[in-house]
């Protein structure tokens, strides 16, 4: 098939690239760096790189009428300026669907937990916003929602265990009793692959693995993986927000104000969709892979 990937030289993109190259489809990746991509993937003779406007109307139709899977990665973790997750995450779909004709396949990669109506982070409404767009206004669709990616490039496991390299405490955010179901990147990525070769339509899925904990045992399991004694410090929100908001005044974005808000809200399939274990055979558990790679650290 011929697949058109946005966002696709990050840690799911690189993994899910190279699966869909190995099975013999033609994938042209729309992505900003260039190098990271050719870093991450590698050359490939069914692969292309491209880099347009993706908030150009006109760039868009032009670049996506050839495919027959378009699949969206495209989010930010944080903003660097005002409006940035309602430019990524909300305009941009709304953009890419008005272009799409009816014929073409799209999967769109949200995330947990951001539907709660209690939810007052706009990470959280503009990821939601856009999965709304795509359900009332597209013909062919996909959506799949993961809670946190767990592999040996993620970005939580492997952010912590650095953290816990050289800081004396992990602090835990309003008790660190916010739920995860970590989902193996690689289980992730087959699910994709089955919904574009079966192609069943019009579904929303949760991509959860098999385990449920709260962000306190991550850390400490995290922790024990290492051979390292830290503190665990609960931290009320209230306080968290506060430095939150003193580290983005001078650009520092480990943690932002509108991450506390999402951790206020579990990230768990609480709404019993339909889990990417009706699409492949077995979930990985993050503690059959994480070890291999954070005991390098």
């Amino acid at each position: 098939m011929e697949i058109l990937i946005f966002g696709g030289a990050g840690f799911i993109g690189s993994s899910l690239t190279k699966k869909l190259l190995a099975k013999g489809h033609s994938i042209c990746l729309i992505c900003r760096d260039m190098s990271k991509a050719e870093k991450n993937i590698g050359k490939h003779p069914n692969l292309s790189l491209r880099s347009i406007n993706i908030l150009n109307e006109a760039q868009l139709k032009t670049t996506i009428k050839e495919y027959d899977c378009i699949i969206n990665l495209i989010g930010r973790l944080y903003e660097t300026k005002p409006g940035e997750f309602e430019k990524y995450h909300y305009d941009f779909v709304k953009k890419l669907i008005k272009s799409m004709q009816n014929e073409q396949h799209l999967i769109h990669i949200s995330a947990l937990g951001v539907e709660d109506s209690r939810n007052s982070s706009l990470y959280a409404k503009t990821k939601y916003n856009a999965e709304q767009a795509i359900i009332k206004n597209t013909e062919k669709y996909n959506i799949i929602k993961p809670s946190i990616v767990f592999g040996r490039q993620d970005n939580f496991f492997n952010m912590f265990a650095k953290m816990s390299s050289f800081s004396p405490i992990i602090p835990l955010i309003g008790g660190g009793k916010t739920k995860f179901s970590p989902v193996y990147v690689q289980d992730l990525v087959d699910a994709i692959c089955v919904l574009i070769e079966q192609k069943n339509l019009n579904k929303v899925y949760a991509a959860c693995g098999p385990d449920t904990e709260t962000f306190k045992h991550l850390m400490q399991y995290i922790l024990k993986i290492l051979g390292r004694k830290r503190l665990l410090i609960a931290i009320p929100y209230s306080i968290a927000r506060l430095q939150a908001q003193a580290m983005n005044v001078v650009n520092i974005y480990i943690l932002t104000t509108d991450q506390v808000e999402l951790l206020k809200h579990d990230n768990i399939n609480n709404n019993n969709l339909a889990n990417i274990n009706d699409l492949i055979k077995k979930l990985t558990s993050y503690k059959d892979i994480v070890p291999s790679y954070l005991k390098r650290k």
